[in-house]
This record gives structure tokens, C-alpha cells and sequence, in this order.
């Protein structure tokens, strides 16, 4: 299982079958072993507990970071983004029609008014 988890750039040995070779485990064993549902349902709680894990976040939080002050501006914002710094605006639409009693004309007008308003903001980011 741990092998599996591994992220296949990092495993040893590198393929299936030579990992089968240096456990004695025969490769179809290994094959209806993945497709057995309590196998299956570990396999996903393994890999949910590593990606989710507090030291992955800081590893990948770190690296926007580290790219951020280098000048990129996508990773300035995805990371300003992912520490709540950095909040999209906000839209608020009221309107004492419910859509579906809209005229094609005022949906076409609100569309278009949050279409600028999103225009708008991403040439903000855009000069950051």
C-alpha cells in the first residue's frame, strides 16, 4: 500500500512488476488486490491523508511563495488566494424578478454587468 501511495516519480523500485519480483508477490495478486473494494477504499484514505497533509500544503504554499517574489503573478495570486489574503469581490444582483420572469433583455443586462465587473478586477490583478 505504501508503495502505491508513493508518488511514481519517487518509487522504489520504480515498476510494479519489479516491486512484485522483490516482495515474491505474483503481479495478478497485486492486480486483484487493487480491484477488491476494501483495497480500494484504504488505497483512497491513504492517499487522502498524504495530499491533505499540513507538511504537503506548507511545501506547495512555500513554493507560490518563493515564485511570488520572483515575479510571477499567477503564483503571487494563487497564493494570495489559498491564505485568504486575497478574497474574489464579492457581486451582489437583487431583483424582484425570479429569473425564469426576466426579459431576455435584462438577463442580457446583468450578464453583462458582472462580465465588466469581472473584466474590471482581473486587469487590477493584472497591474500588480
Amino acid at each position: 500500500m505504501d508503495w502505491l501511495c508513493t508518488a511514481p516519480s519517487e518509487r522504489v523500485p520504480a515498476s510494479k512488476n519489479k516491486y512484485a519480483l522483490e516482495n515474491t508477490v505474483d503481479i495478478s495478486t497485486m492486480r486483484r488486490w487493487e480491484k477488491k473494494d476494501i483495497f480500494r477504499s484504504r488505497w483512497k484514505t491513504q492517499v487522502d491523508d498524504i495530499q491533505g497533509s499540513p507538511e504537503r500544503t506548507q511545501k506547495l504554499l512555500d513554493n507560490l511563495y518563493n515564485k511570488a517574489l520572483e515575479g510571477d503573478t499567477k503564483s503571487a495570486e494563487l497564493y494570495l488566494k489559498a491564505t485568504n489574503r486575497m478574497a474574489p469581490p464579492s457581486v451582489t444582483i437583487s431583483s424582484n424578478k425570479k429569473t425564469v420572469d426576466l426579459t431576455d433583455a435584462e438577463l442580457d443586462s446583468l450578464i453583462a454587468t458582472i462580465a465588466e465587473r469581472e473584466k474590471a478586477g482581473r486587469v487590477k490583478l493584472r497591474a500588480v
